[in-house]
């Protein structure tokens, strides 16, 4: 009990806890020293989160262990099994003597014919399957290549998008679109005047509700409709005419008196105005008029 703190004397849970942990450790430490062949590993802290993250490891190299393990006698035993069929195979000595017999070139043909036989999963005596395979090879090899020229298409096209969104993001963020330093005080106000609104919604309903009972008394029919549209009409022509009487007196000073002034010098003005042109009126007429010669 050496290796347990004095709380966990007095508490068996603790010590339950401590004497895991101390497995756990004596197993990671174990693990490591393998790892290290015999050697003493670089210094680490020890604590609770580094020992989970080393029996985390620890399980995954012996799942892979395993895994490896597991093949390499998987791999063993085709091998061999391999072995035993060809050392049972009655033409293996002919097999070996024809390619003995084979000249530079049939050896290297015959090893470029098993090699694509073995990347195409197809037998060596179907020619033709080959051969199809290979053309199918080629068609995928083509679709694919066609594939990446539209991923590289899409790609451009996401890579100027992406660059559009980031220069919409820098304007957003740049000063154009700040708040205004007076929002606070605004939304302040906004909320000082809903609160005025929230107050005076249950009268402005009341006033509704008064109208729409006045209302539903009241007979509406299409003549009445078109009698106060005419009576509008009516008055949208009187109006039309005011505005017109207003615009004659336009320029005209606000004072009744300054205005009766000054109507009555335009007034003496047009009187001066119409006398001179009744003036150059009669010399026109008195210039262009023949005269009488004596006899």
């Amino acid at each position: 009990m050496a290796h347990l703190s004095p709380s966990a004397i007095f508490s068996p849970s603790v010590a339950r806890q401590q004497q895991a942990a101390a497995k756990d450790w004596n197993y990671v430490d174990n693990w490591l020293s393998t790892k290290f062949n015999g050697k003493t590993p670089p210094p680490f802290e020890r604590n609770n989160d580094t020992l989970k993250a080393l029996l985390a490891l620890a399980a995954l190299n012996d799942t892979a262990d395993e895994e490896r393990d597991l093949l390499a006698r998987a791999e063993a035993k085709a091998l061999q099994d391999l072995q035993a069929k060809e050392e049972a195979d009655p033409h293996t000595e002919l097999i070996h003597s024809l390619e003995e017999s084979l000249t530079r070139e049939g050896q290297t043909s015959l090893n470029i014919l098993s090699s694509l036989s073995v990347t195409l999963n197809q037998p060596v005596t179907s020619i033709e399957k080959l051969g199809r395979s290979i053309l199918d090879l080629q068609v995928t090899s083509y679709d694919l290549d066609q594939a990446s020229e539209r991923v590289s298409i899409l790609e451009a096209h996401l890579i100027n998008e992406l660059d559009s969104i980031n220069a919409l993001i820098g304007d957003l963020q740049g000063d154009d679109y700040q708040p205004s330093s007076d929002l606070t005080k605004q939304t302040i106000d906004y909320q000082r005047r809903a609160k005025a609104l929230s107050a005076k919604l249950p009268e402005l309903r009341d006033g509704v509700a008064s109208i729409s009972a006045v209302s539903g008394n009241l007979k509406i029919t299409v003549q009445g409709v078109k009698l106060e549209e005419d009576k509008f009409k009516s008055m949208m022509e009187t109006v039309k005419d005011l505005e017109a009487q207003v615009k004659s007196y336009h320029g005209l000073p606000q004072d009744m008196d300054l205005a009766r002034l000054e109507l009555e010098s335009l007034r003496i003005e047009l009187r001066d105005l119409t006398l001179q042109r009744d003036s150059m009126f009669e010399g026109l007429v008195e210039r262009e008029s023949p005269k009488k010669t004596r006899s």
